[in-house]
């Protein structure tokens, strides 16, 4: 069986590195969704209107476990 040479710009050649940007990439996810929750609830707030979004995150940096 003939490998392929690691590409250091190929994240797929190196599964460490590939685990490592998805799992940042969920994190900066939540962190993207808890503050749109935030400006749901101050734009609420402002505007006078009853919101469904949750204003806050109880837990900032929650157990990212296996995604």
């Amino acid at each position: 069986m003939t490998t392929r040479p690691l590409n250091p710009s190929n994240p797929t050649d190196d599964p460490v590195l590939l685990d490592e940007m998805r799992r940042a990439m969920r994190r900066q996810a939540f962190e993207h969704r808890a503050e749109a929750d935030r400006l749901d609830a101050l734009y609420a707030a402002i505007a006078g209107e009853k919101t469904t979004a949750a204003a806050t995150i109880s837990n900032d940096k929650p157990d990212m476990g296996e995604f």
